[in-house]
């Protein structure tokens, strides 16, 4: 069954919101691995005053309804100055390490504070052995964590990865690039074929006018000779 013109225009439109939706989703990741690339710490995004940490370890792992387990993803509140430097016992904080990542980014921790001092925190992983407490600047904290989402932290480090960068920006852009690469030859090659069709048409209807016209010579040609004819008749 053949699709009529209003179909076949409400499919394109579909078809261009999708693709539109693509593109937008490809913008954003790549923006997110972008900036997580640039400010310098490993898997790290911060959007508008929030920074998504993809968890790697189990050092905060537990019963409590703050405890996170690798592959999850945790929400940062981000604090700075004042702010940073005056938080409770108890807190569970995001803050830079010494440590440098392989690809030459800072490792961030997130562990409970369990003593405070002047200008510097005592904190503790609540899954992690006694006696391996970490002692935080307060210029080094980062943020306070504010919420979990179970196993996105997975899918996180995946976007990070070259296939996850491969898959879910560079391959959606190439199809959507592609989709519109064809349309518009599509496009260009309608326009000329109707182009074509026009110029058919118009050579068609030159021919027909030509063909009236040489017509109506050749009748009044032969109209003049009958005149003739019938003159030279009368005269004899």
């Amino acid at each position: 069954m053949a699709l009529t013109p209003k179909a076949k225009k409400i499919i394109n439109i579909v078809i261009d919101v999708v693709a539109l939706i693509i593109i937008a989703f490809a913008i954003f990741f790549a923006v997110c691995i972008i900036t997580s690339r640039a400010s310098g710490y490993k898997n790290y995004t911060a959007i508008l005053g929030k920074a998504y940490l993809a968890v790697e370890t189990n050092s905060m792992e537990g019963d409590k309804a703050d405890s996170f387990s690798a592959g999850d993803l945790i929400v940062i509140d981000l604090v700075e100055g004042e702010e940073a430097e005056n938080l409770s016992v108890g807190t569970i904080i995001t803050f830079k390490t010494n440590e440098i990542s392989d690809d030459n980014q800072y490792v961030l921790n997130t562990h409970r504070i369990i003593e405070v001092h002047n200008g510097y925190y005592i904190t503790h992983g609540d899954n992690n052995p006694e006696g391996t407490n970490e002692t935080v600047l307060c210029r080094n904290v980062i943020g306070v964590y504010e919420s979990k989402s179970v196993g996105a932290g997975n899918f996180v480090l995946f976007m990070g990865s070259f296939w996850g960068f491969f898959t879910f920006v560079l391959l959606p852009s190439l199809i959507v690039v592609i989709y519109f690469a064809v349309n518009l030859v599509l496009v260009i090659i309608r326009e000329r074929n109707a182009q074509r069709a026009a110029k058919l048409q118009a050579d068609i209807a030159a021919a027909e006018e030509e063909r009236a016209r040489m017509r109506q010579e050749i009748l009044a040609e032969l109209e003049r000779e009958k005149n003739n004819n019938s003159d030279n008749k009368t005269s004899e």
